[in-house]
């Protein structure tokens, strides 16, 4: 096949992908969504956190991958303003992270009559890796020393009773980027504190050893663990909005790799006869 008409299938493949996506958004046939089990076990352990420990919600992510982490980061939110769990927004991998979180939570407050500084805080953006990890853990208004609003940590009544990690039920670390492990070796290796794992899509096959070793309590697997986490609380969000578009996607590339290899064989055939 010549260079020229590589280009011209290039383009035809463009095509056909980008009007995939867009019948599956303008005309979406909605399935039945199966849950995962990591997805499920997810779910479970932040429906169990103890009414007198909160949830730190670590919002690692950035507007690059706000199409996948903002979702996952929304159904979680959504989750625990439903079970009156309270919780905590926290970053130290991507600056805007915490700012992003902190949209979605006020978004959603409205929603349930939650109020900040009682239901949940935001305790901004920190740098300093596993050392702040560490510090974190044993005193937490060492680290954080005020919230994002600039008001002094304690004088906010939710972190009036949260001191170190002890009072933390489980950690959720929403992130495109390779953070889990930092938090394992430091929180979880120490203290057995429960880790579940929001990652995009191609992130997920390298968290996996860490939930078979019980290291991770659960992952959410891009849109699609977006989607299965909506569906457990029964909420049809945006993850659950743009499923159609990309299975409809994932179909014309699965139909596309078959076509391309029966024309393979096809060309290997007539060689050799």
């Amino acid at each position: 096949m010549g260079s020229g008409s590589q280009y011209w299938v290039r383009r035809v493949i463009w095509l056909l992908l980008a009007a995939a996506v867009t019948v599956g958004l303008l005309a979406p046939i909605y399935l039945e969504i199966i849950v995962s089990p990591p997805a499920q076990q997810f779910y479970d352990h932040v429906d169990a956190v103890p009414p007198d420990k909160i949830l730190v919600l670590f919002c690692d992510w950035e507007p690059g991958t706000k199409g996948e982490n903002a979702p996952q980061t929304e159904a979680v939110i959504r989750h625990c303003f439903e079970r009156d769990i309270k919780f905590a927004i926290f970053g130290w991998a991507y600056p805007p992270g915490p700012e992003l979180g902190q949209q979605i939570a006020d978004r959603l407050a409205e929603q349930y009559g939650k109020q900040y500084g009682v239901d949940w805080v935001n305790w901004g953006f920190k740098l300093g890796g596993g050392p702040m990890l560490r510090g974190l853990a044993k005193d937490i208004a060492a680290i954080v020393s005020e919230d994002i609003k600039g008001t002094p940590i304690r004088q906010v009544p939710l972190m009036r009773h949260v001191h170190d990690i002890e009072d933390v039920g489980m950690l959720v670390d929403v992130t495109p980027s390779a953070t889990v492990p930092e938090l394992i070796r430091y929180i979880y290796g120490i203290y057995r504190t429960p880790i579940g794992f929001a990652c995009t899509g191609v992130m997920a096959p390298e968290a996996f050893p860490y939930l078979d070793s019980g290291q991770l309590v659960g992952i959410l697997k891009g849109l699609v663990g977006a989607a299965e986490y909506e569906w457990l609380i029964r909420h049809r969000g945006q993850a659950t909005e743009w499923m159609p578009a990309q299975s409809f996607a994932h179909v014309l590339i699965i139909v596309l790799v078959v076509l391309g290899n029966i024309r393979s064989l096809a060309r290997r055939r007539s060689k050799s006869g």
